[in-house]
């Protein structure tokens, strides 16, 4: 048994593995020989998020994952038939991966407090960034045991979630380098930006983000209605070809893009650009500063 990252498709290729779970790289799906846990692409798109399937029992193979994360821990803990059993915590959980982070004020307050605790925590372990097919067996099934208490309502746990949820919202804003009326853009290095669609300046939520992670180099669009009027998969695609990946709501550039500084920024600019222009009555920015458009 053994749960393997290929953090790109290149680095997935060759490798034969029994099961994957969410190993989407744009639109090319990445198939086990007895499972695949996928519902952003392709075929698999109308299917349920990997952390709402259920415990099965005997399967001992290797899994292939793209990314760590709550959906993606649920799915591999499943296959493995170790997942925590809460139903409504799991339904939750592919509720957010879908539509995102900024939709969990619609859920019950009890489901809320969890999935913070989980984020709280996974914050708490910082984020590898991983070049190579690389084994983290070990690292997910840490996870599903702080995830078993976590569902379990470990006091203390919930309570760090809690704190984290109010510390997390001023550090996103201290990331924001610009917006107008119709998108908020930011740079990172850490903390995530991409569910910040409520400006503070403009007493409203914006429709989008457009978010530049220079640790991983990374560029991220996210829209707050989930993609309803416009699919953040489809201009990422057109800005950055078909290894861009994600889904209506929110998408990003290629895995391991590995681009130089310089034209990361310019790709930034460019996504500032596409979503900016989809509202041809935006003014250049709401601050006054035209730096990033």
């Amino acid at each position: 048994m053994k749960i393997m990252i290929a953090p790109s498709y290149e680095a997935a290729a060759g490798a034969k593995p029994d099961a994957t779970v969410e190993a989407e790289y744009g639109g090319c799906v990445v198939e086990g020989r007895l499972y695949t846990l996928a519902h952003h692409s392709g075929k698999y798109k109308s299917c349920p998020a990997p952390c709402e399937f259920p415990n099965q029992h005997g399967f001992s193979g290797d899994t292939l994952i793209s990314h760590i994360d709550l959906d993606t821990v649920g799915g591999c803990l499943a296959l493995y038939g170790v997942k925590p059993a809460d139903e409504d915590f799991w339904k939750a959980a592919g509720f957010i991966d879908v539509k995102g982070p900024h939709h969990a004020n619609e859920l019950p307050a009890g489901l809320r407090v969890k999935l913070q605790a989980y984020w709280a925590y996974s914050d708490s372990l910082g984020r590898e960034k991983y070049v190579s097919l690389s084994d983290v067996t070990e690292k997910i099934m840490e996870q599903g045991e702080a995830i078993g208490k976590i569902i379990g309502g470990d006091p203390c746990l919930l309570q760090r979630g809690e704190l984290w949820a109010r510390a997390s919202e001023d550090r996103v804003e201290a990331n924001l380098v610009g917006e107008n009326e119709c998108a908020r853009f930011f740079i990172t290095s850490d903390v995530f930006c991409n569910a910040s669609y409520y400006s503070p300046k403009q007493r409203r939520i914006i429709p989008a983000v457009v978010s530049w992670n220079k640790k991983y180099g990374s560029v991220t669009i996210s829209f707050a209605d989930g993609g309803k009027e416009h699919s953040a998969a489809n201009m990422a695609r057109e800005l950055w070809g078909d290894l861009a990946g994600g889904h209506r709501g929110i998408a990003g550039s290629p895995r391991c893009w590995g681009l130089p500084e310089p034209q990361m920024e310019i790709e930034f600019r460019r996504a500032i650009e596409a979503v900016s222009s989809l509202h041809a009555n935006a003014r250049p920015n709401a601050s006054g500063s035209s730096e990033w458009l």
